[in-house]
C-alpha cells in the first residue's frame, strides 16, 4: 500500500480522445502533455468526464496505461477504477497499479441505487484487494446514491480508503465532511461551480474537467 500519496493542487478529469479503433493514443498524450506542460498537478483518465461508461473494459485499461506511461516521472496519475461491478472495480484497480498510478479513484456503484450497507461493501472488497489508495467518489447526479457524511464516516475507517472526490455540488455535506475528518483523510472537490467555496472550506485540491482547457 502506498501510505505516502498525498492529494495537492489541480487534476485535470481528462476527457478521453477516441478513434474507430477505441482510445486514440496520440492524441491523448498530446492532451496529457498539454496538461501537464501547463502546469497541472496530476491527472485523471477514465473518470466521468473521460466517459468511462461509455468504454469496454479494455479501453479503460488502455487509457490508464497510456495516461501513467505519458505521466511518469512528471505528475501522479489518480486513475479512474470506477464500474458496477465491484469484481471489475477490483480487476482495473489492480491493472492501474501495476501501471503505476499513485491511487485509484472508484465511483459508488450505479444506476441499482445500492444501499450504505452495500456500497459499504463494495468499497471494503475493492480496499482489501488493492495496492495502491483508493478515494471514493460521490457524483449522486449520475450514480442516483449520495454519500452522506454519516456513510463517509465509516468508509474513512476502512485500511486504503484514504480519500474522497465529492462532485455532488452539496456544500453541507461536503462542509460537514470537512469538519469530521482526521487529517490523514484527503477530501477533492470535483464541482467546477463550488471549487472556489470548496476549496475556502477547506478542501485539498480539486479535481476539475474545465482543466482540459485551463489547468
Amino acid at each position: 500500500m502506498t501510505e505516502n500519496y498525498r492529494f495537492k493542487g489541480v487534476y485535470p478529469a481528462l476527457v478521453t480522445p477516441f478513434d474507430e479503433n477505441g482510445v486514440n493514443e496520440e492524441q491523448f498524450r498530446g492532451l496529457i502533455d498539454y496538461v501537464i506542460s501547463a502546469g497541472a498537478t496530476g491527472i485523471v483518465p477514465c473518470g466521468t468526464t473521460g466517459e468511462f461508461t461509455n468504454m469496454r473494459f479494455e479501453e479503460k485499461v488502455e487509457a490508464i496505461r497510456i495516461a501513467c506511461e505519458a505521466a511518469k516521472g512528471k505528475v501522479p496519475v489518480l486513475a479512474g477504477c470506477g464500474a458496477a461491478y465491484t469484481n471489475d472495480a477490483i480487476k482495473l484497480v489492480r491493472r492501474a497499479a501495476e501501471f503505476g498510478a499513485a491511487a485509484a479513484l472508484v465511483v459508488t456503484p450505479y444506476f441499482l441505487r445500492p444501499s450504505n450497507k452495500e456500497i459499504y461493501d463494495h468499497f471494503e472488497k475493492i480496499a482489501n484487494n488493492s495496492d495502491i489508495p483508493i478515494f471514493v467518489y460521490n457524483i449522486p447526479q449520475v450514480t442516483g446514491v449520495p454519500v452522506h457524511w454519516k456513510l463517509v464516516d465509516g468508509l474513512r475507517e476502512i485500511d486504503g480508503i484514504q480519500g474522497l472526490k465529492d462532485s455532488s455540488g452539496d456544500l453541507v455535506n461536503l462542509t460537514t465532511i470537512l469538519v469530521r475528518r482526521p487529517e490523514e483523510f484527503q477530501v477533492v472537490v470535483g464541482h467546477d461551480e463550488v471549487a472556489l467555496p470548496a476549496l475556502a472550506s477547506g478542501c485539498d485540491g480539486a479535481i476539475l474537467a474545465s482543466a482540459n482547457i485551463f489547468p
